[in-house]
């Protein structure tokens, strides 16, 4: 009998325990996602920073001077649209921007149009990877 007790106390607090597990794997794939996401933001700064500095070179291609303009300007609209993205990924999650994706960085929405940044001597020129 005391057997019988036991198992129905466990099977009334299984679903509550389910809830509890679903809840935070769905928080944790969220969690993944925002990652992914904030890698991709990352990567994207890159290509805006590749582009413009493809763009000055004296031997970029016709191709690239016909398209790069076009790219670059897609490319600072979908920052705009990745930032409120993340934005709100960050809040659903109930976490703090981080510091390194959108509002406060040296990519704000224009990529880097405020003109060259001044590197440490013996650092990679503008456009590499860092």
């Amino acid at each position: 009998m005391a057997r019988f007790g036991l198992i129905l106390a466990l099977a009334a607090a299984l679903p509550f325990a389910a809830i509890g597990t679903s809840s935070a794997q769905s928080g944790a794939h969220a969690s993944v996602g925002l990652g992914h996401g904030e890698e991709g933001y990352l990567h994207l700064q890159e290509m805006v920073k590749h582009l413009e500095f493809g763009l000055k070179m004296r031997d970029a291609s016709p191709e690239l001077k016909m398209h790069g303009q076009q790219a670059l300007k897609a490319a600072r609209e979908a920052l705009k649209h990745y930032d409120e993205a993340l934005k709100h990924a960050s809040e659903s999650l109930g976490r703090a921007r981080n510091p390194m994706m959108g509002e406060g960085s040296d990519h704000d929405m224009e990529g880097s149009q405020r003109g060259p940044r001044q590197e440490p001597e013996g650092s990679h020129e503008e456009g590499s990877h860092r």
